[in-house]
């Protein structure tokens, strides 16, 4: 079954936002980066309802980058757009993007890519959207999708070797 309904990037756009203050930061004063990443996981995953329709579950962060700190006062924009779909996984990128709330001067404080699995997968009824990007952003992020794919993919063999090997008995039973 060939879905022909499409959606853009753009419709499947979930945004955020906050103002950090005392309790978001860590030990250096900065926004504390385990919040960013549970920002960036809502708001993919609010993404990838938007895109199909469907409940999902978050399966990998295949890259996660700060690229700057984000102090206090400051306000956080998180906004997040379904990248690329395969048959039953989707990438979806996040962006976090930190404002200076008294000189309004805006930079890119983080980005990631996460991959989502849609949860009832298995529905031979449930085929994914076509995306399209429409802005230079989008386009050149979603033109980057199967090349991440396959390298994720390789990723996710050498992860099952791993797990393979992962001892489940804590060091102290072990002696």
């Amino acid at each position: 079954m060939v879905n022909k309904e499409t959606r853009t990037c753009n419709q499947t756009r979930n945004i955020r936002s906050e103002i950090i203050v005392d309790r978001h930061l860590n030990d250096k004063d900065t926004y504390y980066g385990g919040d960013i990443m549970a920002h960036f996981d809502s708001a993919g995953g609010g993404a990838i309802f938007n895109f199909i329709r469907k409940a999902s579950f978050t399966a990998t962060v295949d890259e996660m980058t700060f690229v700057s700190p984000v102090y206090k006062s400051e306000q956080i924009y998180v906004e997040a757009f379904v990248s690329g779909a395969g048959t039953s996984s989707v990438e979806v990128f996040t962006k976090l993007i930190a404002s200076n709330l008294k000189t309004f001067e805006k930079r890119l404080a983080a980005y990631a890519f996460l991959t989502y699995v849609v949860q009832d997968r298995n529905n031979p009824e449930f085929t994914m959207p076509i995306l399209v990007p429409e802005s230079e952003e989008e386009i050149t992020i979603c033109e980057g999708y199967a090349k991440r794919r396959e390298i994720n993919l390789e990723k996710r063999k050498q992860g099952k070797k791993i797990k393979d090997v992962i001892q489940l008995t804590p060091i102290w039973e072990q002696r």
